[in-house]
């Protein structure tokens, strides 16, 4: 059983299943929180956000594999802490209000704005320390490379990376990604012939989801698989929310007290998918070394 797991295409598609699961989960913990702690939930959220760091930092000292776990974990408490809570605490701070789209329709939300507000700022910082970064052997990053003619130079042969910070800002930057395309792109309207631009980028993303989905069939290792996953998965989620948007269905994991069946199975499987790929018998893996493991 264990080595049908661990072989293509179960290893992979258990890695997407971890990032996919990331973003319904952020949400219920959102919510949890926020009924949880009430007024004392920005202090709650900044802690959240340390352990998120501590637990990166803890990973900086890991052989791959582990490395890359904890760079995913402390990665997404990074987000909910202090991404998704300071959206809304400076939000409320500010008094900004909601933005409306379109008449008697799509009103963007205080904190979704003040989200877009960092559209330069983190695309300076992804272009800074990805695109241009000569150390990247992200092959999102190097598809821009080779298909816009430029490059920075070739990695430096056998430079060791450091996987959990990497996988972290994978989580951060591809979450904010997504979040940022999809909310611009809600501007064309809810409703009218703006649907139709929404509903054609849409069936465009989720060829692109789709096919980093095959792509996540073909990994053999699993912490490439993790660290693949976490991006298409992420990307695959887009695909599955965006039909709540216009009504398609209810979003379960909004509402953690009203599906409780729902949101713990969901907890389960991915707490259970989590522990097994990050906890895979150290015999069986192939790996590399993390930046800072003593040789």
């Amino acid at each position: 059983m264990s080595q049908l797991i661990y072989r293509k295409p179960v290893v992979g598609l258990l890695g997407l299943l971890i990032g996919f699961l990331t973003q319904p989960l952020g949400h219920t913990v959102y919510k949890i929180m926020e009924t949880g702690f009430g007024a004392q939930v920005y202090p709650a959220a900044f802690m959240v956000g340390i352990v998120g760091f501590l637990i990166v930092w803890r990973g900086l000292k890991q052989d791959e594999l582990k490395a890359t776990s904890m760079g995913m974990l402390g990665g997404w408490l990074i987000w909910i802490g202090w991404f998704e809570y300071s959206f809304k605490f400076f939000a409320e701070l500010y008094s900004v209000p909601a933005f409306p789209v379109e008449v008697d329709g799509y009103a963007a939300a205080p904190q979704a704005n003040m989200l877009q507000a960092t559209v330069t700022i983190m695309f300076a910082m992804l272009l800074l320390y990805g695109i241009f970064n000569l150390q990247t052997k992200c092959n999102f990053m190097r598809f821009f490379h080779r298909n816009l003619r430029f490059s920075p130079g070739m990695p430096t042969p056998d430079n060791q990376r450091s996987f959990a910070r990497i996988t972290a800002m994978e989580v951060l930057f591809v979450t904010w990604f997504c979040y940022q395309f999809w909310l611009y792109m809600i501007y064309f309207g809810t409703k009218g012939p703006g649907v139709n631009v929404i509903m054609g980028v849409y069936l465009l993303w989720s060829a692109w989801a789709f096919y980093l989905v095959y792509k996540c069939t073909q990994q053999i290792r699993t912490a490439v698989s993790i660290r693949y996953g976490i991006g298409a998965g992420i990307v695959l989620w887009g695909s599955a929310e965006m039909p709540a948007h216009f009504g398609a269905y209810r979003e379960y994991w909004l509402y953690p007290a009203e599906y409780p069946l729902f949101n713990t199975i969901t907890s389960v499987v991915f707490v259970t998918v989590f522990l097994l790929l990050a906890r895979r018998p150290r015999s069986n893996q192939p790996s590399a070394k993390s930046a800072s493991v003593s040789t």
